[in-house]
């Protein structure tokens, strides 16, 4: 029961309620209280009285004070640090405890005991309760809101209790908005008045906390707790007393003298019980066995009481306090960040997960699986796997990585629109690659829980609606550029990327077709310093002989080896092709065979260029190297400089492949077109430098002249590899290639 009398104003002025006690008559309270928070949240019913609503900003002025403003700064504090609390015990009972199953499985009674005993206590806890309304500014309480569907509508309140952020301390307080609420209490968020402001952001941030404290004593008594600790913190005792009495003839006007003398009795006991605190990490102040608690002295000349439970803490905060300490505070104060111990989070975070921006909330597994990820920086996604298990995710190339990494992190940061459906069934795609143990079923349900039912039934609505490939939004260069800029600093890409430079240089339209069936495709305006080679490397499972094999193409074309001696040199005494022929033989649309595999070192791998510009001048110099041995200097090290990136893309060491071609065309010459391959200091380009003193980029590579080079086209051709190009290609190119003017090549066939 209310101590304020009937016929006073205050219960006009404030909305009062003269509810039943919540103590004796349980149920009835929560009706009455139903009844009273619809009627107040009826949008058809005038906004009902509030007393800080429509106040001048010269009662603002007047009313907060020096202690009003510490008490706002000390509230935001212990809020802030109570939802990071909240938080993290909610996302481990929503992604690790199957909460919400065992909860949905009570029955009705075994729910509604729950949430009485949860109202039961949080009244207790109220602060100021005649002049706070508590749950009649909570609509989200209801009995048909937490028990519509089945008592899932409580597990929606309780996932809107989560901060985006559970590894450290939000900056800000969280605020579970509510429109009519801002009405009701005159919230404006652009308040031209800070000190009207500042109380405002106070009601908001309790009527939140109100919420949290509901779910937190509603989840500790479903796990069998029998009594709900609920400490209330303070900065000082001191000044209640005075601070009373000074506002006694308001009370008794608003309350009466009974009234104001029976509030002021009760809130004098009500402050003095709340416990004294440290500023830096909340540690409650016992006198009876650590003796009294640090004071700043320079804050208590001025009537502010700062403690410390130790100096670790004192010097932990020094950074902060030293800006206010000793001085008046602002109301500037009452919105300011909030630095406390827990404020940063434990490990560094990844520069590659975006913060979550407002008005997007993450659901308690998308949290929990970016908390995850932190600890795994070389892995782009994590698959659920068995218990606290989880399958890594990484992509091996550049594009990909990027293009996977745009998309992962629009779901991190929406669900609305057509980019987020894209990105979610481009995710998909992926993970339908790499999926473990639980296959199809799982990726399926793990993307449920992270993004929710409505985004992945708008997703099958885009797969329902149209035709494979299903073309997704674009991404920007700008967009890629940032990712890059991530990917450059990580070590998974540093050799590939060390020529990108942000917003420098062409950008090429890249498209890349993804998923089991390639059914996705998405185009993406990428750097070219960081597109790389598009390659295929498979193992060779076909050892069959000659039999059935077309003879046609650059493989069977394979120039003989220089047996005439060149400036003391004999090629072919140096070079040992004998299985390199033999089994491109085999597979006529191959461009190198690679042997020393780490997990298969006896069996050859086929490597094939994708690119028809980088396939006809690998194959010219290919067959340059076949002829003159490692002599042919400028060709050798054009294998080496678009063999070796290629090769590390699929995870095969540089070292590897040095050895094979050691053994094909000698060691020594070998390491001496190492020696002639450096990276140019002002772009980061991989460089042949020649002997002559000039200096070439890979495609500039000079290629002798030979009659073979003029045939190649034809070659390539006759193998059947890029028949759309071949389709357009004028037959004067067939005559007039060199790979000197690829650029010109490259014109004809545009």
């Amino acid at each position: 029961m209310s101590i304020v009398p009937r016929d006073s104003p205050l219960r006009h002025l404030f909305g009062l309620l003269d509810a039943p006690d919540i103590e004796t008559h349980p149920k009835e309270w929560w009706a009455a209280m139903d009844k009273h928070t619809a009627e107040r949240f009826n949008p058809k019913n005038p906004l009902p009285n509030h007393f800080n609503r429509g106040q001048p900003e010269s009662f603002y002025r007047d009313y907060i004070t020096q202690d009003v403003i510490m008490e706002f700064v000390a509230a935001r504090r212990i809020t802030a640090h109570s939802q990071l609390n909240y938080s993290q015990i909610f996302v481990d009972l929503l992604a690790e405890q199957d909460f919400e199953e065992k909860f949905i499985a009570l029955s009705p009674d075994e729910k509604e005991n729950l949430f009485l005993r949860a109202f039961q206590s949080n009244e207790k806890r109220a602060t100021y309760r005649p002049f706070l309304k508590g749950k009649a500014d909570c609509p989200e309480l209801n009995r048909d809101a937490l028990f519509s569907d089945n008592g899932r509508g409580f597990v929606d309140v309780m996932r809107s209790c989560i901060i985006s952020d559970i590894s450290k301390v939000p900056a800000q307080p969280m605020i579970i908005e509510n429109k009519r609420f801002d009405e009701i209490i005159g919230y404006y968020p652009n308040d031209t008045s800070t000190a009207r402001g500042a109380q405002a952001n106070m009601n908001r941030m309790m009527r939140t906390e109100y919420i949290l404290t509901f779910v937190h004593c509603t989840v500790a008594f479903f796990h069998g707790v029998e009594q709900v600790e609920q400490r209330i913190l303070t900065t000082e005792h001191s000044k209640t007393k005075p601070a009373l009495k000074e506002k006694s003839a308001m009370f008794e006007e608003l309350m009466g003298k009974a009234g104001s003398e029976v509030f002021k009795k009760e809130e004098a006991k009500r402050r003095k019980e709340m416990i004294l605190h440290c500023q830096v990490c909340l540690k409650p102040e016992d006198k009876t066995k650590t003796g009294k608690m640090t004071v700043c002295s320079r804050c208590r000349a001025i009537g502010r009481e700062i403690r410390y439970c130790g100096r670790e803490c004192q010097v932990a905060d020094w950074k902060s306090h030293k800006k206010e300490c000793g001085k008046p505070l602002d109301i500037s104060a009452a919105f300011a960040d909030v630095n406390m111990k827990g404020s940063t989070p434990k490990q560094e975070g990844r520069v590659d997960i975006p913060p979550c921006p407002s008005g997007y909330r993450r659901s308690p597994h998308l949290i929990r699986h970016i908390e995850e990820l932190q600890g795994h920086p070389s892995k782009d996604y994590l698959r659920d796997f068995q218990g606290d298990e989880y399958f890594g995710v990484s992509l091996d190339e550049v594009p990909g990585a990027a293009i996977f990494i745009v998309m992962r992190n629009i779901l991190f940061t929406t669900d609305v629109g057509p980019r987020a459906e894209g990105a979610l069934l481009y995710v998909y795609r992926v993970l339908q690659n790499s999926a473990p143990g639980g296959g199809e079923q799982g990726t399926q349900a793990q993307l449920k829980r992270e993004y929710g039912l409505p985004l992945w039934n708008r997703m099958q609505e885009l797969i329902r609606r149209s035709k494979p490939p299903y073309e997704i939004p674009e991404v920007s260069r700008a967009e890629i550029d940032v990712v890059l800029g991530w990917l450059q600093k990580s070590p998974r890409f540093e050799e590939e990327l060390v020529a990108w430079r942000p917003g420098q240089g062409n950008a090429l339209p890249l498209g890349l077709m993804v998923g089991p069936q390639k059914d996705v495709f998405c185009k993406a305006a990428f750097p070219e310093s960081a597109t790389p080679t598009p390659t295929f490397l498979t193992k060779m499972t076909n050892f069959r002989t000659m039999t059935g094999v077309r003879a046609v193409g650059p493989n069977f074309n394979i120039p003989k080896s220089i047996d005439e001696p060149e400036n003391n040199y004999i090629y072919a005494k140096f070079t040992n092709l004998d299985d390199q022929i033999k089994y491109l033989q085999m597979n006529p649309q191959a461009d190198y065979m690679i042997w020393g595999h780490p997990d298969s070192p006896r069996y050859p791998m086929v490597l094939q260029f994708n690119d028809f510009m980088t396939t006809v001048s690998f194959l010219a110099h290919r067959q340059h190297v076949f002829a003159s041995g490692g002599y042919a200097i400028d060709s050798l090290v054009y294998l080496i400089m678009s063999l070796r990136p290629a090769l590390k893309r699929k995870k095969i060491p540089s070292e590897v492949l040095l050895k094979q071609l050691g053994r094909e065309y000698s060691r020594g010459y070998v390491d001496i077109a190492l020696g002639m391959i450096s990276r140019r200091e002002s772009d980061g380009k991989e460089v042949y430098n020649r002997r002559n003193g000039k200096v070439y980029e890979i495609g500039e590579i000079p290629l002798k002249q030979t009659a073979d080079t003029k045939k190649m086209l034809f070659w390539l051709k006759e193998t059947g590899r890029f028949p759309d190009i071949f389709r357009c290609l004028p037959d004067s190119a067939f005559s007039s290639f060199t790979s000197t003017s690829q650029m010109a090549l490259a014109s004809e066939i545009d």
